[in-house]
């Protein structure tokens, strides 16, 4: 009877679990994590294909640039949702968009502080965008992000319709003199084709906030000058298939972003609660 009444009430803890989990199913344990994720980004491409130098400070650069991006001197923002969390020591898909609920976000206040082309005698230049600031805010949402809004204007507020009014996950800012040894104020470095804009971008991150903060703020990776950082980001962005575009964005990007979580097991082990609830049970039995 005792044993039966334990493992019924296991079952129900195990079940309340479940429906947690559905709302909560990113709530991770130790080990590295890689979330992998797709966005929309408007990026101010808009710069001369000159060989060299193009501008070499944030006024430089907004004066330089030829093409307007609609968010005043922010260089790059835009939207993006986590298709998958992977916990990379255990090989365990932790959470799965559409299956655990979704979690969308916007980023921006990218602010390009130095541009750069090597261009060839084909007309085409490579750019390289050397960018200050920057911003992320990641919600958990019942529904996954909507593209054809486009680049709303409310991005330098850092809100967007259908993510932000969603429970804040995680926020965090672009970390400045993480990716180029020497340089302490570049925060995110995207190097890409002036004639097709496909290309690459990245930057380490520092969480600030959210309910995931104590999670991910572990100063587990280290950047290029020698600074403790939460997170890596790596995208790729191209804008091949014309879709970002007819929506009003610049390129469409995918993207990990990698790091470590705390050394906190995730509440409600299973374990720890069937030996909870068999202590309560043999106390119980003692005292009748």
């Amino acid at each position: 009877m005792f044993k039966s009444k334990v493992s019924q009430a296991i079952a129900a803890v195990a079940l309340s679990l479940g429906a947690a989990g559905a709302a909560n199913a990113f709530v991770i344990t130790a080990g590295d994590y890689k979330f992998t994720i797709d966005n929309f980004d408007v990026g101010n491409v808009g710069y001369p294909t000159t060989n060299g130098l193009v501008c070499q400070t944030t006024a430089e650069c907004d004066t330089a640039s030829l093409g307007a991006t609609g968010l005043g001197s922010v260089d790059t923002a835009g939207i993006f949702s986590v298709a998958l969390i992977t916990n990379t020591t255990l090989n365990t898909n932790i959470f799965t968009k559409g299956v655990d609920g979704y979690l969308t976000g916007v980023f921006g206040n990218l602010l390009d502080q130095k541009v750069e082309n090597a261009c060839f005698a084909d007309g085409t230049c490579l750019a390289q965008a050397y960018s200050v600031g920057g911003y992320f805010n990641l919600y958990q949402n019942s529904d996954d992000y909507n593209p054809a809004l486009g680049p709303l204007g409310s991005l330098n507020s850092e809100i967007y319709p259908g993510i932000t009014d969603g429970s804040l996950y995680l926020s965090g800012v672009f970390a400045p003199g993480g990716v180029l040894a020497g340089d302490l104020t570049t925060s995110y470095l995207s190097t890409y084709n002036t004639s097709t804009f496909a290309g690459a971008g990245q930057g380490f991150l520092d969480v600030t906030g959210g309910s995931a903060y104590a999670q991910f703020n572990t100063n587990a990776l280290m950047d290029a000058n020698g600074n403790m950082r939460d997170l890596f980001l790596d995208v790729t962005f191209n804008d091949v298939n014309g879709v970002a575009s007819q929506l009003g964005w610049t390129v469409s990007s995918t993207g990990a972003v990698t790091g470590k979580v705390g050394e906190v097991p995730e509440p409600g082990s299973l374990a720890l609660i069937a030996l909870a609830l068999m202590g309560v049970g043999a106390a119980t039995r003692r005292k009748s």
